[in-house]
């Protein structure tokens, strides 16, 4: 059985070579272009072969997001449920942002090169809402968990139902609130003293849960 010394430097390695092979995503699709930054160039300047790639990520649009192969570990998920203080809504899109990597789990910079490419290139995100279809049976379950934290939805029958009518309106809503910040033009932002200031994923966020209340505001 590994010691706990051998575990951690071996978990330390993977975290490396995965901060690496998404530092050179980033860096190959700004440079060449989003088609020619290939998996196997996207290898090279990670100084890992391609096969050892897809241990990390499943395409290079996961890999220039940052996104696992396999579910978000339940720290994350934990982390961007929220608590019983958040607006369901609210609650929801957080976590929809995090599943399809819109939301910062790198470094600052990092993170701008992301937003920059996203805007460039949306479609990078359209594999990324096929990555929550994939997950949608444990994404449902997570917003139920949302859901039963708020007194209007205790002892439900029809919980899961409601999660599930939920979670797509709020992934409808994400997906319209990127398009449209995709394709915005970038007067605003060169019109701030500090653009490194702007807090681009809080101004998705902020959209998405106005197109859900306004909508349902409109049914209602």
């Amino acid at each position: 059985m590994p010691s706990n010394n051998t575990t951690g430097l071996r978990d330390r390695k993977r975290a490396e070579t995965r901060a690496r092979i998404e530092a050179a995503a980033v860096d190959l699709a700004t440079e060449v272009g989003l088609e020619a930054a290939t998996v196997e160039l996207i290898s090279e300047r990670a100084d890992i072969s391609p096969r050892t790639f897809f241990n990390y990520f499943e395409t290079k649009d996961a890999a220039i997001l940052g996104l696992q192969p396999t579910e978000l570990d339940e720290e994350t998920i934990t982390e961007h449920l929220g608590t019983s203080d958040d607006e369901p809504v609210v609650a929801v899109v957080r976590l929809v942002m995090t599943m399809i990597g819109a939301v910062d789990r790198a470094s600052s910079v990092l993170h701008r090169r992301r937003l920059k490419l996203l805007r460039k290139h949306p479609e990078i995100l359209s594999s990324q809402f096929a990555h929550i279809d994939a997950r949608k049976n444990r994404l449902v379950g997570y917003a139920a968990q949302v859901l039963a934290r708020h007194p209007q939805f205790a002892d439900d029958p029809d919980a899961e139902i409601r999660a599930n009518l939920v979670l797509a309106l709020c992934a409808s809503a994400v997906r319209a609130a990127v398009d449209d910040w995709a394709q915005e033009a970038t007067q605003k932002a060169t019109n701030q003293k500090n653009t490194d200031e702007i807090d681009e994923s809080a101004a998705v966020e902020a959209r998405a849960v106005e197109l859900v209340h306004t909508t349902l505001r409109r049914l209602a």
